[in-house]
Protein backbone atom coordinates (compact mmCIF):
# COMPACT_ATOMS: atom_id res chain seq x y z
CA UNK A 1 0.00 0.00 0.00
CA UNK A 2 1.16 3.51 -0.83
CA UNK A 3 0.39 6.28 1.65
CA UNK A 4 -1.37 9.35 0.25
CA UNK A 5 -1.70 12.27 2.64
CA UNK A 6 -4.38 14.88 2.03
CA UNK A 7 -4.64 18.32 3.60
CA UNK A 8 -8.22 19.38 2.90
CA UNK A 9 -9.61 22.89 3.16
CA UNK A 10 -12.92 24.49 2.33
CA UNK A 11 -12.16 25.00 -1.37
CA UNK A 12 -8.99 23.07 -2.12
CA UNK A 13 -6.89 20.09 -1.16
CA UNK A 14 -3.17 19.31 -1.23
CA UNK A 15 -1.87 15.78 -1.81
CA UNK A 16 1.42 14.08 -1.03
CA UNK A 17 2.13 10.56 -2.29
CA UNK A 18 4.68 8.46 -0.42
CA UNK A 19 5.96 6.06 -3.11
CA UNK A 20 8.94 4.73 -1.12
CA UNK A 21 11.60 5.95 1.28
CA UNK A 22 13.35 8.01 -1.39
CA UNK A 23 10.60 8.99 -3.83
CA UNK A 24 7.73 11.33 -2.99
CA UNK A 25 5.34 13.30 -5.17
CA UNK A 26 3.13 16.29 -4.37
CA UNK A 27 0.06 17.74 -6.05
CA UNK A 28 -1.02 21.26 -5.17
CA UNK A 29 -4.28 23.16 -4.97
CA UNK A 30 -6.83 20.70 -6.33
CA UNK A 31 -10.46 21.80 -6.09
CA UNK A 32 -12.34 20.18 -3.23
CA UNK A 33 -14.98 18.83 -5.63
CA UNK A 34 -15.70 15.50 -7.35
CA UNK A 35 -13.75 16.81 -10.35
CA UNK A 36 -10.73 17.39 -8.13
CA UNK A 37 -11.09 13.95 -6.53
CA UNK A 38 -11.13 12.35 -9.97
CA UNK A 39 -7.98 14.25 -10.95
CA UNK A 40 -6.35 13.01 -7.77
CA UNK A 41 -7.04 9.37 -8.62
CA UNK A 42 -5.84 9.91 -12.20
CA UNK A 43 -2.64 11.56 -10.91
CA UNK A 44 -1.90 8.53 -8.73
CA UNK A 45 -2.49 6.21 -11.68
CA UNK A 46 0.02 8.21 -13.71
CA UNK A 47 2.58 7.15 -11.11
CA UNK A 48 1.57 3.48 -11.55
CA UNK A 49 -0.44 3.42 -8.33
CA UNK A 50 -3.92 1.96 -8.62
CA UNK A 51 -6.77 3.02 -6.38
CA UNK A 52 -6.74 -0.32 -4.58
CA UNK A 53 -3.08 0.28 -3.68
CA UNK A 54 -3.71 3.66 -2.09
CA UNK A 55 -4.01 4.19 1.65
CA UNK A 56 -5.44 7.70 1.83
CA UNK A 57 -5.06 9.50 5.15
CA UNK A 58 -6.77 12.77 6.07
CA UNK A 59 -7.69 14.73 9.18
CA UNK A 60 -11.20 14.82 10.64
CA UNK A 61 -11.56 18.59 10.62
CA UNK A 62 -14.97 20.13 10.06
CA UNK A 63 -17.05 18.55 7.28
CA UNK A 64 -14.89 19.38 4.28
CA UNK A 65 -13.25 15.94 4.26
CA UNK A 66 -16.49 13.94 4.02
CA UNK A 67 -17.16 14.13 0.28
CA UNK A 68 -13.54 13.39 -0.56
CA UNK A 69 -13.38 10.41 1.81
CA UNK A 70 -16.62 8.95 0.44
CA UNK A 71 -15.50 9.43 -3.18
CA UNK A 72 -12.13 7.74 -2.62
CA UNK A 73 -13.70 4.92 -0.61
CA UNK A 74 -16.09 4.27 -3.50
CA UNK A 75 -13.12 4.31 -5.90
CA UNK A 76 -11.57 1.38 -4.02
CA UNK A 77 -9.03 3.24 -1.88
CA UNK A 78 -8.35 2.39 1.73
CA UNK A 79 -9.31 5.55 3.61
CA UNK A 80 -8.34 6.59 7.14
CA UNK A 81 -9.73 9.64 8.91
CA UNK A 82 -7.48 10.64 11.80
CA UNK A 83 -7.90 12.88 14.82
CA UNK A 84 -5.98 16.11 14.04
CA UNK A 85 -4.32 15.95 17.46
CA UNK A 86 -2.58 12.73 16.43
CA UNK A 87 -1.15 14.40 13.33
CA UNK A 88 -0.07 17.46 15.32
CA UNK A 89 1.72 15.32 17.91
CA UNK A 90 3.33 13.25 15.17
CA UNK A 91 4.64 16.41 13.48
CA UNK A 92 6.17 17.56 16.76
CA UNK A 93 7.79 14.17 17.27
CA UNK A 94 9.36 14.52 13.81
CA UNK A 95 10.55 18.05 14.70
CA UNK A 96 8.61 19.68 11.89
CA UNK A 97 9.21 23.38 12.33
CA UNK A 98 7.03 24.91 9.64
CA UNK A 99 3.43 24.75 8.57
CA UNK A 100 2.02 25.10 5.07
CA UNK A 101 -0.66 23.14 3.25
CA UNK A 102 2.02 21.29 1.28
CA UNK A 103 4.02 20.48 4.41
CA UNK A 104 0.89 19.34 6.23
CA UNK A 105 0.04 16.93 3.41
CA UNK A 106 3.57 15.53 3.57
CA UNK A 107 3.34 15.02 7.34
CA UNK A 108 -0.03 13.27 6.98
CA UNK A 109 1.40 10.97 4.29
CA UNK A 110 4.38 10.11 6.50
CA UNK A 111 2.02 9.45 9.40
CA UNK A 112 0.02 7.07 7.20
CA UNK A 113 3.15 5.25 6.02
CA UNK A 114 4.48 4.73 9.56
CA UNK A 115 1.39 4.42 11.74
CA UNK A 116 -1.00 2.68 9.32
CA UNK A 117 -4.20 4.00 10.95
CA UNK A 118 -7.30 1.86 10.87
CA UNK A 119 -9.54 1.99 7.79
CA UNK A 120 -12.65 4.16 7.70
CA UNK A 121 -15.93 3.38 5.99
CA UNK A 122 -18.81 5.80 5.44
CA UNK A 123 -21.74 5.48 7.86
CA UNK A 124 -25.20 4.74 6.53
CA UNK A 125 -27.37 7.53 5.17
CA UNK A 126 -29.68 7.17 8.17
CA UNK A 127 -26.79 7.65 10.61
CA UNK A 128 -25.57 10.71 8.73
CA UNK A 129 -29.07 12.21 8.81
CA UNK A 130 -29.43 11.37 12.50
CA UNK A 131 -26.18 13.17 13.31
CA UNK A 132 -27.33 16.27 11.45
CA UNK A 133 -30.70 16.26 13.22
CA UNK A 134 -29.21 15.78 16.68
CA UNK A 135 -26.52 18.41 16.24
CA UNK A 136 -28.99 20.90 14.79
CA UNK A 137 -31.23 20.41 17.81
CA UNK A 138 -28.28 20.98 20.13
CA UNK A 139 -27.43 24.20 18.31
CA UNK A 140 -31.03 25.41 18.51
CA UNK A 141 -31.21 24.61 22.23
CA UNK A 142 -28.07 26.67 22.83
CA UNK A 143 -29.50 29.56 20.81
CA UNK A 144 -32.80 29.26 22.70
CA UNK A 145 -31.02 29.46 26.05
CA UNK A 146 -29.08 32.54 24.94
CA UNK A 147 -32.21 34.35 23.80
CA UNK A 148 -34.11 33.39 26.95
CA UNK A 149 -31.28 34.86 29.02
CA UNK A 150 -31.29 38.02 26.92
CA UNK A 151 -35.06 38.32 27.33
CA UNK A 152 -34.68 37.93 31.09
CA UNK A 153 -32.16 40.81 31.13
CA UNK A 154 -34.24 43.01 28.78
CA UNK A 155 -37.38 42.65 30.88
CA UNK A 156 -35.52 43.77 33.98
CA UNK A 157 -33.96 46.89 32.56
CA UNK A 158 -35.26 50.16 33.92
CA UNK A 159 -36.33 51.13 30.38
CA UNK A 160 -36.95 48.09 28.23
CA UNK A 161 -37.21 48.40 24.46
CA UNK A 162 -40.44 46.85 23.23
CA UNK A 163 -39.03 46.11 19.78
CA UNK A 164 -36.14 44.11 21.26
CA UNK A 165 -38.48 42.21 23.58
CA UNK A 166 -40.88 41.44 20.72
CA UNK A 167 -38.06 40.16 18.50
CA UNK A 168 -36.71 37.97 21.30
CA UNK A 169 -40.15 36.51 21.99
CA UNK A 170 -40.62 35.78 18.28
CA UNK A 171 -37.28 34.00 18.02
CA UNK A 172 -37.87 32.04 21.23
CA UNK A 173 -41.22 30.79 19.91
CA UNK A 174 -39.60 29.86 16.58
CA UNK A 175 -36.74 28.00 18.27
CA UNK A 176 -39.18 26.02 20.41
CA UNK A 177 -41.23 25.07 17.36
CA UNK A 178 -38.17 23.99 15.39
CA UNK A 179 -36.83 21.96 18.31
CA UNK A 180 -40.12 20.06 18.49
CA UNK A 181 -39.98 19.46 14.74
CA UNK A 182 -36.44 18.10 15.04
CA UNK A 183 -37.40 15.80 17.92
CA UNK A 184 -40.31 14.47 15.85
CA UNK A 185 -37.96 13.90 12.90
CA UNK A 186 -35.41 12.10 15.11
CA UNK A 187 -38.08 9.78 16.48
CA UNK A 188 -39.50 9.07 13.01
CA UNK A 189 -36.06 8.35 11.55
CA UNK A 190 -35.17 5.88 14.29
CA UNK A 191 -38.51 4.10 14.02
CA UNK A 192 -38.26 3.79 10.23
CA UNK A 193 -34.72 2.38 10.07
CA UNK A 194 -34.01 -1.20 11.15
CA UNK A 195 -30.30 -0.48 11.70
CA UNK A 196 -31.17 2.27 14.18
CA UNK A 197 -34.29 0.92 15.85
CA UNK A 198 -32.68 -2.16 17.44
CA UNK A 199 -29.58 -0.51 18.98
CA UNK A 200 -31.73 2.42 20.07
CA UNK A 201 -34.06 0.07 21.97
CA UNK A 202 -31.08 -1.63 23.61
CA UNK A 203 -29.44 1.66 24.57
CA UNK A 204 -32.59 3.08 26.12
CA UNK A 205 -32.73 0.04 28.42
CA UNK A 206 -29.78 1.62 30.25
CA UNK A 207 -30.86 4.14 32.92
CA UNK A 208 -30.21 7.72 31.88
CA UNK A 209 -30.57 7.20 28.14
CA UNK A 210 -33.73 8.68 26.67
CA UNK A 211 -34.66 9.57 23.12
CA UNK A 212 -32.18 12.40 22.65
CA UNK A 213 -29.18 11.08 24.57
CA UNK A 214 -29.47 7.65 22.98
CA UNK A 215 -29.90 9.16 19.52
CA UNK A 216 -26.83 11.32 20.06
CA UNK A 217 -24.70 8.38 21.21
CA UNK A 218 -25.74 6.34 18.17
CA UNK A 219 -25.07 9.25 15.81
CA UNK A 220 -21.63 10.06 17.25
CA UNK A 221 -20.44 6.43 17.35
CA UNK A 222 -21.87 5.27 14.00
CA UNK A 223 -24.35 3.08 15.82
CA UNK A 224 -21.63 1.76 18.19
CA UNK A 225 -20.31 -0.22 15.22
CA UNK A 226 -16.76 1.17 15.14
CA UNK A 227 -16.01 0.80 18.86
CA UNK A 228 -15.26 -2.52 20.50
CA UNK A 229 -14.09 -1.86 24.07
CA UNK A 230 -14.96 0.39 26.97
CA UNK A 231 -11.56 2.06 26.71
CA UNK A 232 -12.23 2.93 23.09
CA UNK A 233 -15.58 4.56 23.74
CA UNK A 234 -14.32 6.50 26.76
CA UNK A 235 -11.38 7.75 24.69
CA UNK A 236 -13.71 8.57 21.78
CA UNK A 237 -15.88 10.59 24.17
CA UNK A 238 -12.78 12.33 25.56
CA UNK A 239 -13.55 11.28 29.13
CA UNK A 240 -10.61 8.91 29.49
CA UNK A 241 -8.52 9.62 32.61
CA UNK A 242 -5.42 11.75 31.99
CA UNK A 243 -3.15 11.57 35.07
CA UNK A 244 -0.25 14.00 35.47
CA UNK A 245 2.41 12.34 37.62
CA UNK A 246 6.09 11.60 37.32
CA UNK A 247 8.55 10.27 39.84
CA UNK A 248 8.32 11.53 43.39
CA UNK A 249 8.05 15.26 42.75
CA UNK A 250 5.42 15.70 40.04
CA UNK A 251 1.91 15.09 41.34
CA UNK A 252 -0.33 17.22 39.16
CA UNK A 253 -4.08 17.26 39.38
CA UNK A 254 -5.75 14.52 37.35
CA UNK A 255 -8.24 15.43 34.65
CA UNK A 256 -9.99 13.96 31.66
CA UNK A 257 -8.62 14.02 28.15
CA UNK A 258 -10.63 16.32 25.86
CA UNK A 259 -9.16 15.21 22.54
CA UNK A 260 -12.22 13.25 21.45
CA UNK A 261 -15.84 13.88 20.53
CA UNK A 262 -17.30 16.71 22.61
CA UNK A 263 -20.86 15.92 21.43
CA UNK A 264 -20.59 12.38 22.79
CA UNK A 265 -19.10 13.60 26.06
CA UNK A 266 -21.97 16.04 26.49
CA UNK A 267 -24.57 13.32 25.88
CA UNK A 268 -22.95 11.02 28.44
CA UNK A 269 -22.83 13.85 30.98
CA UNK A 270 -26.53 14.62 30.46
CA UNK A 271 -27.35 10.94 30.88
CA UNK A 272 -25.41 10.93 34.16
CA UNK A 273 -27.32 13.97 35.39
CA UNK A 274 -30.57 12.16 34.62
CA UNK A 275 -29.47 9.10 36.59
CA UNK A 276 -28.68 11.17 39.70
CA UNK A 277 -32.29 12.36 39.80
CA UNK A 278 -33.65 8.81 40.03
CA UNK A 279 -33.03 6.13 42.61
CA UNK A 280 -31.33 2.96 41.45
CA UNK A 281 -28.06 1.08 41.41
CA UNK A 282 -26.35 3.65 39.22
CA UNK A 283 -27.48 6.44 41.52
CA UNK A 284 -26.01 4.43 44.40
CA UNK A 285 -22.70 4.39 42.51
CA UNK A 286 -22.78 8.18 42.24
CA UNK A 287 -23.78 8.69 45.88
CA UNK A 288 -21.04 6.33 47.03
CA UNK A 289 -18.42 8.38 45.18
CA UNK A 290 -19.78 11.53 46.77
CA UNK A 291 -19.67 9.90 50.20
CA UNK A 292 -16.01 9.03 49.55
CA UNK A 293 -15.27 12.71 49.13
CA UNK A 294 -15.32 12.99 45.35
CA UNK A 295 -16.47 16.42 44.08
CA UNK A 296 -19.84 16.41 42.29
CA UNK A 297 -18.33 16.96 38.85
CA UNK A 298 -15.76 14.20 39.31
CA UNK A 299 -18.48 11.79 40.40
CA UNK A 300 -20.63 12.78 37.40
CA UNK A 301 -17.74 12.19 35.00
CA UNK A 302 -17.14 8.76 36.55
CA UNK A 303 -20.84 7.97 36.15
CA UNK A 304 -20.75 9.21 32.53
CA UNK A 305 -17.83 6.90 31.89
CA UNK A 306 -19.71 3.94 33.37
CA UNK A 307 -22.88 4.70 31.39
CA UNK A 308 -21.05 4.81 28.06
CA UNK A 309 -19.23 1.55 28.73
CA UNK A 310 -22.48 -0.08 29.86
CA UNK A 311 -24.31 1.14 26.78
CA UNK A 312 -21.63 -0.21 24.46
CA UNK A 313 -21.73 -3.66 26.03
CA UNK A 314 -25.54 -3.76 25.95
CA UNK A 315 -25.66 -2.84 22.26
CA UNK A 316 -22.86 -5.30 21.43
CA UNK A 317 -24.58 -8.11 23.32
CA UNK A 318 -27.91 -7.62 21.58
CA UNK A 319 -29.81 -7.92 24.87
CA UNK A 320 -31.34 -5.20 27.08
CA UNK A 321 -29.68 -4.40 30.36
CA UNK A 322 -30.78 -6.83 33.06
CA UNK A 323 -30.96 -6.37 36.78
CA UNK A 324 -27.86 -8.40 37.63
CA UNK A 325 -25.46 -6.32 39.65
CA UNK A 326 -22.24 -7.53 41.23
CA UNK A 327 -20.23 -5.75 43.89
CA UNK A 328 -16.65 -7.02 44.13
CA UNK A 329 -15.59 -7.66 47.70
CA UNK A 330 -12.65 -5.25 47.58
CA UNK A 331 -14.33 -2.36 45.75
CA UNK A 332 -17.77 -0.89 46.38
CA UNK A 333 -18.30 -0.19 42.69
CA UNK A 334 -21.38 -1.06 40.70
CA UNK A 335 -20.98 -3.34 37.72
CA UNK A 336 -23.53 -5.12 35.63
CA UNK A 337 -23.64 -7.83 33.07
CA UNK A 338 -25.30 -8.29 29.73
CA UNK A 339 -25.26 -11.65 28.00
CA UNK A 340 -22.64 -12.89 30.40
CA UNK A 341 -20.19 -10.10 29.58
CA UNK A 342 -18.79 -7.79 32.27
CA UNK A 343 -19.63 -4.11 32.03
Amino acid sequence: MFALGLDIGKDSLYAHLQLNNDLEMSLHDLPNTPTGFGRLVHWAQQHDVRSTELHVVMEATGVYWEQCATFLFSAGCTVSVVNPTSIKSFARAKLKRGKTDTMDAAVIALYGAIMRPKPWSPPSTALQELKQLVRERTALCEALTQDQNRLHVSERRQHENQIVVALLNTRIALFKQQILELETAIRALICSDDMLREPFGLLTSVPGFGLLTAASVLAETDGCAVLETGKQISAHASIAPAPFQSGTSVHGRGRISKTGNAHLRRSAYLAALSVTRNKGHLDDFYRHLRADGKPPKVALIALSHKLLRTGLVVVSSGKPLGETYVKPASHHVWSGSANGRPL
